[in-house]
């Protein structure tokens, strides 16, 4: 092949891949525009048109996470509040959606708190980590959800069931009765863990953990 004919070649070549490029750049910020015009229309009075939102970013699954993020920080409570919710039906990849709903824990709105509970419940096992993880957190409100989740989750109890008696002795009282809450939705296989810290915990512990005990035994009357 000639030296024209290769330049030739290597200039239309440059030339596509040009047009690919620009392309995938439109096709981009065309997906970027919709997403952010379908968040925004979550909170449409129209109920087809809110449908019609949550159904395609649903669908177009974790690439709206940048924008859901955006939206979280949003002054409007429904729209955080249908965030929240919509990051549960995403589910994945949980280590950008976990973390995101724990932060909406410490919302200051109910119905925003409530999603976010609802939604990391419905993600599941996976969850569960990054919820044990946040009893190092200073915020007993926020220690007080994941022990609710982790109860209401209960898989897996290897991990759940430590975790939840390490919370037996927690200076907020909430927490602590959140936690023998979580424990006795697990039941029967918490109890040999709550024995052993009857018998070897701090006092606070030992307090919290007769109380769990007496309400599973309790419960089996």
């Amino acid at each position: 092949m000639s030296t024209g004919k290769n330049s030739t070649l290597r200039f239309n070549c440059s030339v596509l891949l040009f047009v690919i490029y620009g392309l995938l750049f439109v096709s981009c910020r065309t997906s970027e525009h919709e997403i952010e015009k379908y968040v925004l229309q979550m909170v449409s009075t129209n109920a087809n048109d809110r449908a019609l939102a949550v159904k395609y970013l649903r669908e177009v699954g974790a690439l709206a996470i940048p924008n859901l993020i955006v939206a979280l920080d949003s002054q409007d409570l429904t729209i955080r509040a249908n965030v929240v919710w919509l990051l549960g039906e995403i589910g994945e990849p949980v280590e950008q959606i976990v973390p995101l709903l724990i932060r909406a824990f410490a919302d200051s709105d109910q119905n925003v708190r409530t999603n976010a509970l609802l939604s990391i419940i419905s993600i599941g096992k996976s969850a569960v980590p990054f919820l044990i993880d946040v009893f190092e957190s200073p915020n007993a409100d926020v220690r007080q959800q994941a022990a609710f989740a982790l109860g209401e989750i209960g898989q897996p109890i290897n991990f759940i069931i430590p975790a939840l008696i390490g919370n037996l002795d927690d200076k907020e009282w909430n927490v602590r009765r959140v936690s023998v809450r979580a424990l006795l939705n697990i039941g029967q296989p918490a109890v040999p863990q709550l024995i052993e810290a009857l018998n070897r915990g701090n006092r606070e512990t030992q307090r919290t953990a007769r109380i769990a005990l007496d309400q599973m035994a309790h419960r089996k009357r």
